[in-house]
């Protein structure tokens, strides 16, 4: 009798069980003991396995930035995050990392999150640099100048219904309102074609809390490919049967992308039609592309998106954060007001851009704004195999490092009491020094692209906000700036509520 040699069903579940819990064993055994970074202070299940990350942001609810700064006290400048990741607290270690020098690729891990692989944000540094070197006359000083009109129009709808709805007795949502304006300016800006969230009532605009809606699933999407793989494959019936308006206003506008994408590809005549130059103009000009192919509609869509989310975010949160501080402020804002009034004395005459960034003050209290911003992000950046020396310590090539902009903007050691909103340090001798410590926007050539744009965002709506109107704190409703990281901080407490009482003159 011949017996059957081949392994049962039944067998070769177990073998192959059995062959992945030894390479899993073998793999934490390795993690904690042979990897080049078994040294790096951290916890023990940190170092063996991401899971550990995964379980304190999923499961426990504790955000990101908090798991930063409580290793950071328990152990040391140094520490290590996942196995293969390592976060520093010294300050210096951000300009070791993120400089115009360094060519590093950022980590997939972390990016493979946004499922926008054909994006600048996403690709890696050779063809990200091709794309921002495309997209940088759009963004420049120059043109933003000659566009400012754009974002006039954006601030002047928004101090319009500041003003109604403070003749409907009401506090102004001013966290709604400034995401709101910063959402309008990035659409127009970029596509042509604002998105009107300003003027939803109150402010109530659905895209912005579809936004909101995204970000946590950010943090499930980059612990695997899987998860952004089932999000991206959710049926449209099935967020339709959630009955989510937020969700589908972001659906739609998605669509709108897409649709605004397919026409101008089909037919490159349509940008004639655009009202000044958008993103296509430059991503689709051959010339610009110097001999490579033009961008895919994929890869259009997906850089649509991106500086849609990053457009949005970061001006919206430091207005946010700017303006509390302010008014909590009273001093300040009698300050800058009087500032304003002397540079801007008839209301009907508002000055340009390029008046308004040469006025100390306000430069200063912006440039504070800017530098109180919360939760910054960690942009973790992959070692090139040579290695290197960042805060004094040698890296291996291959490891993950990174450093989030509060360690810098919010360190003792480089700003004096860093904790107050203190506006008169960018007035004093060392406020060129401190220049090199602002680092919102990122260093290096993977730095913001739209970094010219939020200036004059930030220029224009803080100085009509704070010159048309006396501003002060809803007394029943106090902000809550507690907040989760999402690649963005997330606040799910408490709205800025303020009263936008108009200036007579």
């Amino acid at each position: 009798m011949i017996l059957d040699s081949q392994p049962s069903f039944a067998q070769s579940a177990v073998l192959g069980s059995a062959a992945v819990l030894v390479w899993s064993v073998w793999r934490v055994v390795y993690n904690l003991y042979f990897h080049p970074l078994a040294h790096v202070p951290g916890p023990r299940w940190a170092a063996a396995t991401q899971l550990w990350l995964a379980y304190k942001e999923l499961w426990e609810g504790t955000s990101l930035s908090d798991i930063r700064y409580q290793l950071h006290a328990q152990y040391g400048d140094v520490i290590r995050l996942t196995p293969r990741e390592i976060h520093f607290a010294n300050p210096e270690a951000f300009h070791d990392i993120y400089n115009a020098k360094n060519k590093w690729d950022k980590d997939d891990h972390l990016y493979r999150a946004f499922d926008m692989d054909l994006s600048s944000l996403c690709m890696p540094y050779h063809q990200a640099k091709q794309r921002k070197e495309i997209l940088n006359p759009i963004f420049s000083r120059s043109a933003i100048v000659k566009l400012q009109d754009v974002i006039q129009a954006r601030v002047d709808v928004l101090c319009d219904a500041l003003k109604f709805q403070h003749t409907e007795g009401k506090f102004s949502d001013m966290t709604l309102g400034f995401k709101c304006f910063a959402m309008d300016v990035i659409t127009s800006f970029c596509y042509g074609c604002p998105i009107e969230a300003t003027s939803a009532p109150d402010f109530h605009a659905d895209l912005v809390f579809g936004v909101e809606e995204v970000l946590p699933i950010v943090t499930l999407a980059k612990q695997s490919r899987f998860f952004v793989w089932c999000i991206r494959n959710t049926p449209r019936w099935l967020i339709h049967a959630t009955g989510s308006s937020p969700m589908m206003a972001l659906l739609c506008l998605q669509d709108t992308l897409r649709k605004q994408i397919d026409d101008i590809v089909r037919n490159p005549s349509e940008l004639d039609n655009a009202p000044h130059q958008i993103i296509y103009h430059a991503l689709l000009n051959p010339e610009a592309n110097k001999g490579r192919s033009i961008p895919s509609k994929l890869s259009l869509f997906h850089e649509a998106q991106v500086l849609l989310n990053a457009g949005s975010d970061t001006v919206g949160i430091t207005l946010i954060v700017t303006v509390y501080n302010i008014i909590n402020s009273p001093g300040i804002q009698q300050r800058l007001h009087a500032e304003l009034r002397a540079a801007w004395p008839n209301l009907e005459e508002p000055p340009r851009y390029e008046a308004l960034e040469k006025l100390p003050y306000l430069t200063a209290v912006l440039k504070e704004g800017l530098r109180s911003f919360p939760g910054g992000v960690a942009f973790p950046r992959v070692v090139p195999p040579e290695g290197a020396i960042i805060a004094g310590m040698s890296v291996p090539g291959g490891a993950v490092v990174s450093q989030a902009s509060t360690f810098v903007q919010h360190s003792d050691t480089v700003f004096e009491r860093a904790k107050e909103f203190l506006p008169d340090r960018w007035l004093g001798d060392d406020a060129t020094s401190l220049e090199r410590s602002l680092i919102i926007f990122s260093k290096g050539p993977r730095s913001c692209l739209g970094i010219n744009l939020a200036y004059c965002e930030l220029y224009l709506a803080l100085a009509h906000v704070f010159r048309r109107y006396e501003l002060t704190l809803d007394p029943k409703r106090s902000p809550d700036f507690t907040f989760k990281e999402h690649f963005v901080p997330y606040f799910p407490g408490e709205h800025l509520h303020v009263s936008c009482k108009p200036v007579d003159s």
